[in-house]
């Protein structure tokens, strides 16, 4: 070999042994990458039905989609396009329609906002009527955009002639042969003084009318209602107010509720260690209910068959002198529905160790003046607005000045305000943890406020209806078998029909190895057959959305040789919030815009909008350098480097005839 073969030979075998040296050091090899971002616009489109407006002809509908196709091609021709549209729920690419039942701005914003954290986001054009009906405020949900909203906006501002039920509050559940309170929100426009009729019909049949006439042109009415709970299982009611002439929407007339009406007679028995004026105030109270048998007991003994009870009261036990101490151990154990009263007498240690999930620590004093302080989040059942009002003039009880603890299975219904001041120590409390429904009112001296409503109203109709609410949530007992199911009485059909399932086996210990099976039958008699989905602690079924109507179901399992069975019933209601409103609101629109700096335009103007987004000179393409670190060994040119060194010198040392 020559020198020069030599010094070739050598330099390939010293580059291929030093890139495979440096290799198998895994350094880190640190390169500049640059990314460039073209604009992003979204176009998210209203799909809900009150687009085309109050006629929702097949004509409004094309102009509509016309105009949104003119749109997209503007914008395709200087941008890169996302199209979503919304209503009830969020579509990416969705396919418009004008159908779904619910209008929801503020959940557009918020998908757009986290979909596209790291884009290039020029603007947002939101094409829409203003009518929203679900989420939260929009502006709220605006703040958190970088970028502009261009609106486009459809739909009739004008405010025709129109009596609509807005709401209804109700509570779903009631007892037979009680009465229960019914809420009705009333809007009127351009009726002033005219004398319209309002009725309630049960399964076709009229039970409460009354006349109401509006005060003015822009009127707002609530009309509190009490009904009777005459029949048994799911009632269905229809508010209807009556149209008058010229009105162009009446399908808002009427708004259908289902009430869940439950047959048994409910049993409560009030235990204390001596005669006291609360239990004479909550017995009374209870005694207006044709469907509560209650039962006093003031003094010991104290009766033992709790278990036949739907409810046990308990003033003020145990009492410092032990009195009813194995009593109310063995209500706990046995997971019975409680509802307890602390007083004076109330032995607050061997409280404290009942397994309720609450603690009172008693602090410098011994009991002070509450007055109650209504929580407004609380949503475990609903109270009127006159109770609601009620509250904050009701004279306050004796509560133990002490420092609260509570499960946050416990939601607070009332709060202490102490010599004017709210605090969050709770008045009246409660829970439904480990299958038992507890409910506490920590202080004594409520039958002042049932003496209050007599003075006010000359008669105890708030007292009773606290009362009654208490009492009706806490009697309703847990299932306590082996197989347990549960559900809503009523779903809307928006909204995906879902239960869960819990399964025990003989020592009561949760299981989830059986099928769990259920058939639903609809009105027509129709079955559908599903089976539950397994989860760590439970079964969870998603029926999906179902069609409005009445429907049926049968659940089994099955636990070794005993087949156990759950049977209920459950109403899905029609939705027609859309139809509510007539006018749209394009000042949401506007404030949109304005508050993001976009604009806002006109149905007719979306040639304008589309140069207005190209003349906007910060809606543009952004580019910038990452850092990116990668070991050597990701670097796969590195390899075909050497291998190349390796296949020349092998190529070499053949052609000089070394090998």
């Amino acid at each position: 070999l020559t020198v020069i073969q030599r010094r070739v030979l050598a330099t390939l075998r010293f580059l291929s042994v030093f890139l495979m040296a440096v290799m198998l050091s895994s350094p880190l090899v640190k390169t500049l990458r640059k990314i460039i971002q073209p604009p992003l616009v979204v176009l998210a489109v209203d799909n809900s039905s009150s687009m085309p407006g109050i006629t929702d002809s097949v004509a409004a509908k094309q102009t509509l989609l016309n105009t949104l196709q003119a749109l997209q091609n503007e914008l395709d021709k200087n941008f890169e396009v996302v199209n979503y549209t919304f209503g009830q729920q969020v579509t990416r690419n969705g396919r418009v329609t004008f159908s779904e039942k619910r209008s929801d701005y503020s959940q557009l914003l918020h998908a757009v906002f986290n979909d596209h954290f790291n884009d290039n986001i020029g603007a947002v054009v939101l094409v829409g009527d203003g009518i929203h009906n679900q989420g939260e405020n929009p502006l709220n949900a605006a703040s958190e955009l970088s970028y502009p909203v261009y609106s486009l906006a459809f739909g009739d501002t004008t405010q025709i002639r129109d009596a609509r039920i807005t709401a209804v509050r109700a509570n779903k559940t009631a007892f037979w042969g009680n009465q229960f309170p019914v809420e009705i929100d009333l809007q009127f426009n351009q009726l002033d003084k005219q004398n319209l009729q309002f009725s309630i019909s049960c399964n076709g049949s009229k039970i409460y009318s009354e006349s109401v006439s509006p005060a003015g042109d822009d009127y707002f009415q609530t009309i509190p209602v009490t009904l009777d709970a005459t029949a048994k299982g799911l009632q269905h009611y229809t508010a209807t107010i009556a149209t008058v002439a010229g009105e162009r929407n009446v399908s808002n007339n009427t708004f259908s509720f289902v009430i869940q009406v439950l047959e048994s007679k409910q049993k409560i028995l009030i235990l204390s260690p001596g005669v006291h004026p609360d239990v004479g105030a909550i017995k009374h109270a209870l005694e207006t209910q044709v469907n509560y048998e209650v039962t006093a007991v003031t003094s010991e003994p104290f009766p033992d068959n709790l278990e036949d009870f739907n409810l046990v009261v308990l003033n003020q036990l145990p009492t410092t002198s032990g009195s009813g101490r194995q009593l109310v151990e063995r209500a706990v154990k046995n997971r019975l529905p409680l509802l307890l009263l602390v007083g004076n007498q109330t032995f607050l240690p061997q409280f404290n160790l009942l397994g309720l999930g609450l603690e009172i620590v008693p602090q410098a004093g011994n009991f002070e003046e509450a007055q109650p302080l209504f929580n407004e989040q609380f949503a475990t059942f609903t109270l009127s607005n006159d109770l609601k009002e009620s509250f904050a003039k009701y004279p306050p009880v004796q509560a133990p000045f002490a420092s609260y603890s509570l499960d946050p299975a416990y939601q607070v219904l009332l709060y202490q305000r102490i010599k004017n001041i709210a605090t969050n120590r709770p008045l009246i409390a409660v829970a439904n943890r480990d299958r038992q429904k507890t409910g506490v009112i920590f202080g004594e001296g409520i039958w002042r406020w049932r003496l209050y409503n007599y003075l006010a109203n000359n008669r105890p109709n708030e007292f009773n209806e606290l009362v009654d609410k208490l009492v009706q949530y806490l009697a309703i007992r847990q299932n306590d078998d082996n197989f347990v199911v549960d559900y809503s009485r009523v779903y809307h059909e928006t909204e995906n029909v879902t239960m869960t399932a819990e399964v025990y086996n003989d020592a009561f210990e949760l299981i989830t190895t059986p099928e769990v099976t259920l058939v639903l039958t609809d009105a027509k008699g129709r079955e559908y057959r599903y089976t539950f989905d397994r989860h760590s602690r439970n079964y969870r079924l998603d029926a999906g959305i179902l069609p409005a109507g009445d429907y049926r179901f049968t659940a089994s399992v099955t636990i070794g040789n005993q087949t156990y069975t759950e049977e209920g019933n459950f109403a899905v209601m029609p939705v027609n919030i859309e139809m509510v409103e007539n006018a749209a609101n394009h000042r949401l629109l506007f404030q949109l815009a304005s508050q993001t700096g976009g604009q806002f335009f006109n149905a007719g103007e979306a040639e304008k909008l589309a140069e207005a987004l190209k003349a906007n000179t910060r809606i543009k393409t952004v580019s910038y350098f990452q850092t990116v670190l990668n070991e050597i060994l990701n670097l796969r040119w590195i390899f075909f480097v050497i291998l190349l060194l390796l296949g020349t010198e092998w190529f070499f040392r053949k052609f000089w005839g070394i090998y």
